[in-house]
C-alpha cells in the first residue's frame, strides 16, 4: 500500500514538473514574440535587399518553429498579433514603416491558431475509474 502511495506521488510530482517545464518554455516563446515584434518596429535598413532577406529570415524562422513546436508557434504568434495590435493602437498615423513591414503586419493582425472550441468538446466530461474502498 505505501509502495502505491509513493508511486502516485512521484508520478504526480512528475507531471506537475512537465507542466510547468512546458508553461516557462511556452512564456520563452512569448517573450521573444515581443522582444522580436519591437526590434521589427523599430529597426532601420540601409537598403531593399537587407530588408526583404531581414523577413524572408523571420518568415522562415516561423515556419521552422511552427513544424518543430506548433504549440510554441501559436504562442508565438499570438504574442506577435498582441504586440502588433498595440504598436498599431499607440503609434495611429504617427509611425512610418516600410511596404513589407505593413505586408508582415497584416498577417500577424490576422493570425488566428485555429483552435475552434465546439459546444461537443467542451461539454465532453472525462470519467476515470477507481476502485471501491470498503
Amino acid at each position: 500500500m505505501r509502495l502505491q502511495i509513493h508511486i502516485a506521488i512521484w508520478f504526480t510530482l512528475g507531471l506537475a514538473t512537465a507542466s510547468m517545464a512546458q508553461h516557462n518554455g511556452l512564456s520563452f516563446y512569448q517573450e521573444l514574440a515581443r522582444k522580436d515584434a519591437l526590434r521589427e518596429q523599430t529597426i532601420a535598413f540601409s537598403n531593399i535587399e537587407d530588408e526583404k532577406d531581414f523577413w524572408n529570415d523571420q518568415i522562415q524562422f516561423e515556419n521552422d518553429l511552427k513544424i518543430q513546436n506548433l504549440r510554441a508557434y501559436q504562442v508565438y504568434m499570438n504574442e506577435k498579433r498582441v504586440a502588433y495590435s498595440n504598436h498599431a493602437e499607440e503609434c495611429k498615423n504617427g509611425c512610418t514603416h516600410s511596404d513589407l513591414y505593413y505586408q508582415q503586419a497584416g498577417f500577424y493582425f490576422t493570425y488566428s491558431d485555429d483552435t475552434i472550441l465546439t459546444k461537443e468538446v467542451v461539454g465532453t466530461g472525462v470519467q476515470v475509474a477507481s476502485p471501491r474502498i470498503f
